[in-house]
């Protein structure tokens, strides 16, 4: 069963049709319905796509065209598309005046009332930046390049240095863990030892008895009924 075409398709076959090649399509953005990028290899023309909906509102109308202005700064053309019922509702006079093409659609085709002003400014800025870059002296270019490698040798050291501060830093943490997991059982034994010496006789003290008195349990008897 056959595909039927898209608005898409149907906006990209009529400019096919004058020699342009479809780059890209975008469907159902933030800022669009639809866009299409094409190009004839010298040139790149933006197609922003109003859907029938949003031509309903006429705040929507003009969010789209301000839009396809600020295409300008980034494709050669700007076109604005617009469904062939609500043409009526475009001002052409504004958007000759600001150099947006337009086209008008339906699902038996689209044809091109306004041809987008080609802005050669892009290129010509382009062009002119590479020319700028070619007529750099020799020895500027030599400069650059030698600073270029000296920021490069420093930014490699800091790495170098960080690399062995992040190992310092685990070994660290690995030490100090060890001595927290050690620590209880430290405690313990310390408890462990002062109990054992409170409990401890004290065999000097019975030393230093005679001999008679010496595990005498009389004596225990006669201390406590003093």
């Amino acid at each position: 069963m056959r595909r039927r075409p898209t608005i898409e398709d149907i906006i990209s076959s009529l400019l096919v049709d004058e020699g342009f090649y479809e780059v890209s399509r975008k469907s159902g953005s933030m800022e669009v319905d639809s866009q299409l990028i094409l190009s004839d290899g010298k040139v790149e023309i933006a197609v922003n796509i109003l859907s029938e909906d949003s031509c309903n509102s006429r705040s929507m109308v003009h969010e789209m065209l301000i839009e396809t202005l600020k295409l300008q700064s980034k494709y050669d053309g700007v076109i604005l598309a617009v469904p062939r019922r609500y043409s009526k509702i475009i001002d052409e006079s504004v958007l000759i005046k600001y150099g947006v093409g337009l086209i008008i659609y339906d699902m038996m085709g689209a044809d091109e009332i306004i041809p987008p002003r080609l802005n050669n400014n892009r290129k010509e800025k382009a062009e002119d930046i590479r020319k700028n870059n070619q007529n750099l002296p020799i020895n500027e270019i030599a400069l650059i390049r030698s600073e270029i490698s000296r920021i490069t040798r420093i930014l490699e050291e800091m790495e170098a240095r960080l690399d062995r501060l992040e190992r310092e830093q685990r070994i660290l943490a690995s030490r100090i863990s060890e001595l927290e997991k050690a620590k209880p059982s430290i405690i313990r034994e310390e408890r462990i030892s002062q109990q054992i010496k409170s409990k401890s006789p004290d065999h000097n003290n019975e030393e230093a008895l005679p001999s008679y008195l010496r595990d005498n349990p009389w004596i225990d008897i006669l201390s406590k009924r003093t």
